[in-house]
């Protein structure tokens, strides 16, 4: 039996796929930790941010008495407890921050430039870099960033709040591909088709198309309820072209997904066996051509 990578191997690992490896493993249960403290959609941007921060603080993370996971919720406890400092300070716009971004202390002392020409803030008006980069990676007051910028207050919790918003959607189609994965469904051409997608059967066996279908939806970025085939999704799914961090490559017959969630880093999914010998699963970078493959993508992915 295949033995899983460490918490502590994923944040020391060089590969820039482990962190994504470490964002899936945990994503549910930090957001299941503030969704006990907090409404749901402030849940979302706490876990969303708590993670921004590990990323980068994950450089000075040292093995120790503390396990990883412990560290990560140490940077989630942070998180909370600005949340509530800053409620408490301004009951007036507690309603209005329920729906934001929430951050807390200081994480990590990295460069501003080094964070905007990398990973998922490169696509981001600039405003938005800015201001997620002041308020999540520098812990800068909502007033604070107002007064250097030149702007308003609600103006600066607005650019957090749509550019997290934005982040979290890839985020999720990627979080979704890595259940599909831990899954081990069978291949069988066909699978999946004819049966709801929310009904089906965490064993089911799929086919490519279904696969696809099945993580989309539950990325929140797929309406129908129906798997559709290779060929629809070439010609009907979301707008043609590739994602700014999500492209579905399809033809009649077959289908892939390619995710940029770094800079200078891709990833494929393919859930067909025989186009990843010898188990379906993933692939660092784009591997065979994608020339007779349209390119989809969801608008704002």
């Amino acid at each position: 039996m295949r033995t899983q990578t460490s918490d502590e191997a994923l944040l020391l690992s060089p590969d820039p796929e482990a962190f994504g490896h470490f964002y899936a493993r945990h994503l549910e249960g930090v957001t299941r930790y503030f969704a006990r403290r907090v409404p749901r959609e402030t849940a979302a941007d706490l876990a969303a941010e708590t993670f921004a921060s590990a990323l980068v603080a994950r450089k000075r993370f040292v093995p120790g008495d503390t396990p990883a996971a412990g560290w990560l919720y140490t940077i989630a406890a942070r998180r909370y407890v600005d949340h509530q400092r800053r409620q408490a300070a301004d009951l007036r716009a507690r309603d209005a921050a329920a729906s934001e971004a929430a951050v807390g202390a200081n994480a990590t002392e990295l460069p501003l430039a080094s964070l905007l020409e990398s990973g998922l803030l490169r696509n981001l008006p600039p405003d938005q870099r800015q201001a997620i980069a002041a308020h999540v990676l520098d812990g800068q007051d909502y007033a604070d960033i107002a007064t250097a910028t030149g702007s308003t207050e609600p103006s600066v919790r607005q650019r957090v709040s749509r550019g997290l918003r934005v982040l979290r959607a890839p985020l999720e189609v990627y979080r979704a591909a890595h259940e599909i994965a831990r899954q081990g469904r069978a291949y069988r051409f066909a699978g999946g088709h004819g049966t709801p997608l929310e009904s089906l059967d965490p064993r089911a066996p799929l086919d490519c198309s279904s696969a696809a279908c099945l993580i989309l939806q539950h990325g929140g970025v797929f309406d129908s309820n129906s798997a559709w085939t290779s060929g629809r999704l070439a010609d009907r799914w979301g707008a043609i072209g590739e994602g700014r961090y999500v492209t579905v490559w399809a033809n009649d017959e077959h289908v892939w997904l390619e995710f940029k969630l770094d800079a200078d880093h891709g990833e494929r999914f393919d859930p067909t066996p025989s186009r990843l010998a010898p188990n379906a699963g993933w692939l660092s970078r784009r591997n065979g051509p994608t020339s007779d493959y349209t390119p989809r993508h969801w608008p704002g992915l």
